[in-house]
């Protein structure tokens, strides 16, 4: 494995523009079946229903599994400020700019296959409506599950990180990660 990895993909992350980064140990991950319970209450309208959502995106079993080929992560975070907790133009406009953000960085980290594990924030929105479970995705190489898709509790992976989840009143944070 490249021995500079971890510093590439740092600098590709800050390149990309997110605010605030934090390492961990890959083994300190801790699946959580109860994350997985609260994406199937279907709150966002997409479990089952989209590509890189459960349960199409895998089981949590695959994803301990995967989890222990890697060795390190970072977290990484859009910060946005909000009016008031309920400017839901503020929040939207994040969650765009956050997406934007990983989708850089995915096509900055292309190269490194399978030496990096991406994890996104919320459903993938590639597509107007998902092909799934009718059709295989159309856009396979651009798909990621989100931290809570892979049954990590984001609050507890930014703690391993010593990076905040929660940045005082009147902000909102989405938070993604990389395992390499």
């Amino acid at each position: 494995m490249d021995e500079h990895l971890g510093e590439r993909l740092k600098k590709l992350i800050e390149k990309s523009g997110f605010e605030s980064i934090g390492a961990f140990k890959a083994a300190e991950l801790k699946v959580e079946p109860e994350v997985r319970a609260m994406c199937a209450v279907n709150t966002c309208q997409a479990y089952g229903k989209n590509w890189a959502c459960p349960p199409a995106c895998g089981s949590l079993e695959e994803y301990e599994e995967r989890f222990s080929h890697y060795l390190d992560g970072y977290v990484f975070q859009t910060i946005a400020q909000m009016e008031d907790a309920f400017d839901f133009e503020a929040i939207e406009a994040a969650g765009a700019e956050h997406k934007r953000r990983f989708h850089l960085l995915v096509d900055e980290t292309r190269d490194f296959g399978s030496a990096t594990l991406l994890l996104g924030a919320g459903h993938c929105s590639i597509c107007p409506e998902c092909s799934c479970p009718d059709a295989p995705c159309r856009f396979p190489d651009k798909v990621y599950p989100s931290m809570e898709a892979a049954g990590l509790l984001v609050s507890a992976v930014c703690n391993l990180a010593d990076v905040p989840y929660y940045h005082g009143p009147g902000t909102v944070a989405f938070c993604s990660a990389a395992l390499y």
